[in-house]
Formats: structure tokens, C-alpha cells, sequence
């Protein structure tokens, strides 16, 4: 099996729904606690996993690497993929974000 590229997308009809998708899969059940936003990045094959948070801590790091070998995994050789974190008091999401956010804590959530 192949797996799609940019130059090359095979089965994949746009590059970066590919890349959302497999980054949905690669985070089930593994979004950190008390996230805000959870979403990805793609700039040709730099993925980047960027993740809301109050604070950072050792548990959500864990987590967000986890989810970025998944990734990894799902991806191939060809990919990187890098994880960020951003510290907020809520969800900052906005329509000029190049980030596609895949999770948003909802307003009770963000505010526990």
C-alpha cells in the first residue's frame, strides 16, 4: 500500500483532508485532559499539532506526543509531524487560524 503525498495523492482527493483525517484518528481517546482546542497544521509535508491548554503540564505532553507517533504512523517516512502547545484561558479560535481545530472544549468545559 501507498500512502498519499502532496505531489502524489492516490486514493486521497485533497492532500490536507487526508492529513485532518488521519489526525482525527491518531487523537481518539487521546486528547488531553482539560484541552480547549485540539486541531492541525499542514504545510506540504510539515504537520504541526497544536493544542489549547490552561497550562502545560507533563500528562498533556505525554498525550499530545502520543498522538503525534500515531500520526507518525498513519502518515509514513515522508511526513514530520510537530506538536505545539498555546496557553489560554478559553478556546481562541478564529476564521484566520491556519490551524483546521478537530476539538473545542465546550463553554462549561472551558470554564471548569
Amino acid at each position: 500500500m501507498t500512502l498519499p503525498t502532496p505531489e502524489d495523492l492516490g486514493n486521497a482527493p485533497v492532500w490536507e483532508n487526508y492529513i485532518i483525517v488521519q489526525a482525527t484518528q491518531a487523537s481518539l481517546g487521546l486528547i488531553p485532559q482539560g484541552a480547549l482546542a485540539f486541531g492541525v497544521a499542514v504545510d506540504g509535508l510539515h504537520v504541526t499539532l497544536t493544542c489549547q491548554v490552561r497550562e502545560i503540564n507533563d500528562d498533556g505532553t505525554e498525550d499530545l506526543q502520543e498522538i503525534a507517533q500515531e500520526l507518525a504512523v498513519l502518515l509514513g517516512e515522508q511526513a514530520t509531524v510537530t506538536i505545539e502547545q498555546k496557553v489560554h484561558d478559553t478556546p481562541t479560535i478564529t476564521p484566520q487560524d491556519t490551524v483546521v481545530w478537530t476539538f473545542i472544549a465546550r463553554s462549561e468545559e472551558a470554564s471548569s
